[in-house]
């Protein structure tokens, strides 16, 4: 298949859409003699699927790019190594792609989106088991390139190589200090270098004071929660969903800011983190109270149950809203008149968060993760429209 997509470079779109369909046809004919390995008759047919599409409408460089990233699939090693592998293989795709299509080259482009896709190859490496793990690379590496095509950022080879530099500075010195596991350190250079290219430091400082501050309230207490079976598994270590489910509304904000320099956005980056961190010091202080209460009826409840409420949790979560507050007015995100709907809007998402976790989360019908993404999603948005209502 990775063959295919080299192959592919020098034909004719159509010519292409009809190679992928002829082996996925014949392939086919093979699974029925059992001479086919499933998962890979699978990948092949997301390849031949995303190909198609790419005939209509998604950028075909890309695409074939992704279904060549599968081969490197089998050369995979160490964290370290996946990232160079795939990026290089990548960036050398792409590069052959650009080149036999008469295209300018741009290389901070290619190497940006190379980047990208190696480090979201490399991620689902760390966090992906069984045999469908091709499958995971071909449609999360193909994702990630739709929509780096789309939302191309303005910058320099200097400042993405800083940009990735420092997130995996930061990251490799949080695996190593027990705050996040490999996937959560991955994820995190995904964060902070996107963060940064499509911002500036300031907003990468920002995060990382929640990243810093969740991680010790983590701590906080731990043998305590330990033995109550309420402490965070892996000593306290965030991994992907963690990190993902509190940095992509922030993250989806700080690109739209960078793409149309709105300042609402700005706000709403920062009142999305607010409550991230509002929420992490609620919940990690909250679950050493002896006094918990269920936020639909305040029924006792055990700490650490979902949805649960406590007085110290309060305190804790209007605390962290404002320490990110701050570190944003200090830096000059944000100005000081739009402190108070920053600080509304994120401690009224903290009580979202709880109420989601109080019914979907306890039914079994959202992860923790993905409340966390609604809940931190929701202060900005809310935030946006208290600007729109009061300040206009």
């Amino acid at each position: 298949m990775a063959a295919m997509s080299i192959i592919a470079i020098f034909l004719d779109s159509k010519m292409v859409v009809g190679m992928f369909i002829a082996a996925t046809v014949a392939y086919f004919g093979l699974s029925f003699k059992k001479e086919v390995e499933p998962s890979y008759l699978n990948t092949l047919l997301i390849a031949t699927l995303f190909v198609i599409l790419a005939s209509f409408s998604l950028p075909m460089d890309v695409i074939l790019a992704s279904i060549f990233l599968v081969l490197i699939h089998e050369f995979r090693r160490g964290h370290i190594w996946n990232i160079i592998l795939y990026t290089l293989a990548a960036f050398a795709f792409l590069f052959l792609f650009d080149i036999s299509s008469g295209k300018n080259l741009d290389v901070t482009y290619l190497f940006f989106l190379a980047l990208a896709g190696g480090l979201t190859a490399s991620l689902v490496e760390s966090i992906e088991s069984g045999a469908d793990k091709r499958i995971t690379i071909l449609i999360a590496v193909a994702t990630v390139f739709v929509i780096f095509k789309i939302y191309m950022p303005s910058t320099s080879l200097y400042i993405l190589a800083l940009a990735f530099c420092i997130s995996f500075v930061v990251s490799f010195l949080a695996l190593k200090a027990g705050v996040a596991d490999e996937s959560g350190s991955m994820s995190a250079t995904i964060v902070g270098t996107t963060l940064i290219i499509f911002t500036d430091i300031r907003y990468f400082l920002t995060l990382l004071s929640f990243y810093i501050l969740g991680s010790v309230v983590t701590k906080y207490k731990y043998d305590v929660k330990l033995y109550f079976g309420v402490a965070e598994q892996a000593g306290g270590a965030r991994g992907y969903a963690n990190v993902f489910g509190n940095s992509l509304a922030p993250l989806f904000f700080a690109i739209h800011y960078g793409v149309t320099g709105s300042p609402l956005f700005s706000y709403a980056f920062v009142a999305s983190l607010a409550a991230a961190l509002g929420d992490t010091m609620a919940s990690e202080i909250g679950k050493t109270s002896c006094k918990v209460y269920l936020v639909t009826n305040f029924k006792r409840v055990p700490p650490g149950e979902s949805g649960g409420v406590s007085l110290i949790g309060e305190f804790a979560a209007i605390s962290g809203a404002i320490v990110v507050a701050l570190s944003a007015l200090i830096l000059g995100i944000i100005k000081a008149n739009y402190f108070l709907p920053i600080l509304l809007a994120s401690f009224i998402s903290v009580h979202i968060d709880s109420l989601l976790g109080a019914t979907l989360e306890r039914k079994g019908l959202l992860t923790n993760s993905a409340v966390n993404l609604l809940a931190t999603f929701l202060s900005g948005v809310i935030c946006i429209i208290f600007i729109l209502l009061f300040y206009k």
